[in-house]
């Protein structure tokens, strides 16, 4: 009776591995497969391009990148104090730009409006900061400091911060940073954005 028990134990096991066995068979890749896989991504976007692509293609278009921010330019003159102000009473707040991305799709919201003479108000600031960090600005909207994120900073040449108590703005259709009193006026650019 024991012999039958161990047999019928051992036949179970048997089956169970040869389970196993063609299980692992079936998930297996083959090599060739991925070698020409790996040749078609190459010349789709590498080959002659000479860069490596880490994205997987959809509908072989290459992959987008994008700000989640949407921008709204307002056109008239006013404090930053009065922007910030505005846009949150329109369920908004003053735009912050934490990266290419949002860079991008700022430039492209300001577009229509950009020239030599208009500066837009956008949400950093040093007003406060202790007399040792006054060269460090802060967004208001999120108490990030400015290029935390992604060390995105785009500061028009000669125009880093240098002083307290002072609102940033963007300058020129480059949408370079600038900085100056908050009591100046200037337009102002809000954003809608998901909350981090």
């Amino acid at each position: 009776m024991s012999f039958n028990k161990t047999l019928l134990s051992l036949l179970c096991v048997g089956l169970c591995v040869l389970s196993l066995a063609e299980a692992l068979a079936a998930t297996e890749t083959d090599t060739s497969t991925v070698e020409v896989a790996n040749t078609n991504l190459t010349r789709l976007y590498g080959g002659s391009h000479g860069h490596e692509v880490n994205n997987f293609p959809v509908n072989a278009l290459p992959p987008l990148t994008y700000s989640p921010k949407q921008y709204t330019v307002y056109s008239t003159n006013v404090t930053f104090y009065t922007a910030w102000h505005l846009c949150r009473s329109r369920g908004k707040r003053l735009a912050s730009i934490e990266s290419t991305e949002d860079h991008e799709a700022y430039r492209e919201a300001i577009a229509p409006y950009a020239t030599s003479t208009v500066a837009f108000w956008i949400a950093g600031t040093n007003v406060g900061a202790i007399a040792s960090e006054y060269r460090k600005f802060y967004w208001i909207t999120n108490d990030r400091p400015v290029g935390y994120v992604s060390g995105f900073e785009n500061w028009l040449e000669g125009s880093a911060p240098n002083e307290a108590n002072r609102c940033m703005a963007t300058y020129l259709p480059s949408a370079m940073w600038i900085y100056g009193s908050c009591t100046s006026n200037s337009f102002y650019v809000c954003e809608e954005s998901p909350d981090v």
